[in-house]
C-alpha cells in the first residue's frame, strides 16, 4: 500500500488557508485590474489633450466676432506644426457649457467662439510663437489643455500607488496568513512529526512533505481568485449593457483587447498564482524549519 501523506489534504488549517488565500487573490486581481483600467484611461486622455488645442476668441466692443475668428483660424492653419484648425458652431460651444449654465440660461450671453486645433505630435507647433501670431486677433486666448494634463497625470499617480498599496498590504496579510496557518498544521500534526523525528528523519525530508501540501494550496487559492476577478470584469461588462464609456465598456476593454495588450493584461493577472504559491511555499519553509528547529 502506498503511504499516506504527512499532512492530510483534508486539513482544517488547509483548508482555511485555500479560502483565505484566494479571497486575498481575488482582491489583487480586482486591484490589479483596476491599476490596468486607470493607466489605459489616462494614456488615452492625455494622448488627445497633448496633440489636440483649443482657441477661444472673445465678442469683443466694435469688432465683428464672425471676421476675428475667421482670421485665428487663418493664422493658425497656417502655422508650421498645426495639422488642422476648425471653427466649432455656436451650437457646439454652447453644449460646452450645458452642464453648468443649463440652455436657457445661455440666451444672449456672449458665449466666446471656439477653434479646434489639432498639432502634429511628430513635430508640434511652437506655443509661445503660435500664442503671439494670435495677438493680431482681438479677443483670441490659446489654451494648451496642460493644467488638465498635469491634474490627469496627478490623478493616475495618486489611483496608482492607492493600487500598489493595497497589492503590498494583500501580500503582507498573506504571509501572516501563511505563517499562522503552518503553525496551526504542525501543532496539529505534532505527533506525527516527533514520530518522525524518532525513527530519525531530518527536518529538511519533513519540510519537504509538507511543502507539497502548500505548494497545492497556493496554486488552487491563485487560480480560484484569477477566475473570481475574470468573472467580475465580465459581469460589470454585460452589466452595462451596450455603453461605449463608464466600468462596463472599460471592464470589456480589460477582457477584449487587441492581442498585444491582451498578453499584457492577462499575463499580470495570472501572475497572481504564481505570486500566490511563492508566498505560501517560501513562508511555510521558512517557518517550517524555524518552528522544526525549535522542537529538535
Amino acid at each position: 500500500m502506498k503511504p499516506g501523506a504527512i499532512i492530510p489534504s483534508t486539513a482544517a488549517s488547509l483548508t482555511s488557508l485555500t479560502v483565505t488565500m484566494a479571497v486575498m487573490c481575488y482582491l489583487a486581481c480586482l486591484a490589479i485590474g483596476a491599476l490596468i483600467l486607470v493607466d489605459r484611461a489616462v494614456t488615452s486622455w492625455t494622448s488627445g489633450l497633448s496633440r489636440e488645442m483649443t482657441i477661444q476668441v472673445r465678442m469683443m466692443r466694435g469688432t465683428d466676432i464672425v471676421q476675428e475668428v475667421e482670421k485665428a483660424r487663418a493664422i493658425t492653419a497656417a502655422f508650421p506644426g498645426v495639422v488642422s484648425a476648425d471653427i466649432l458652431d455656436e451650437s457646439e460651444g454652447a453644449k460646452l457649457l450645458e452642464p453648468w449654465l443649463g440652455t436657457r440660461s445661455l440666451e444672449g450671453l456672449p458665449v466666446p467662439r471656439l477653434i479646434r486645433v489639432v498639432s502634429d505630435t511628430a513635430n508640434p507647433p511652437n506655443i509661445p510663437a503660435l500664442e503671439e501670431a494670435l495677438l493680431q486677433v482681438k479677443g483670441a486666448r490659446l489654451d494648451t489643455h496642460q493644467k488638465w494634463e498635469a491634474e490627469l497625470t496627478r490623478m493616475a499617480r495618486a489611483l496608482s500607488a492607492v493600487s500598489y498599496a493595497i497589492l503590498l498590504l494583500i501580500c503582507v496579510s498573506a504571509i501572516a496568513i501563511v505563517i499562522f496557518a503552518t503553525r496551526a498544521v504542525l501543532q496539529a500534526n505534532r505527533h506525527i512529526v516527533d514520530l518522525l523525528h524518532l525513527v530519525g528523519a531530518r527536518d529538511s525530508y519533513i519540510a519537504r512533505q509538507i511543502d507539497g501540501r502548500f505548494l497545492r494550496t497556493g496554486l488552487l487559492a491563485g487560480f480560484i481568485g484569477v477566475g473570481l476577478g475574470l468573472f467580475t470584469f465580465l459581469l460589470l461588462g454585460l452589466l452595462g449593457g451596450g455603453s461605449e464609456s463608464g466600468v462596463a465598456a472599460a471592464s470589456r476593454g480589460l477582457l477584449f483587447s487587441t492581442p498585444s495588450i491582451a498578453i499584457w493584461s492577462y499575463g499580470l493577472l495570472f501572475a497572481v498564482p504564481g505570486a500566490a504559491t511563492l508566498i505560501c511555499l517560501i513562508t511555510a519553509r521558512v517557518t517550517l524549519m524555524r518552528r522544526l528547529g525549535v522542537a529538535t
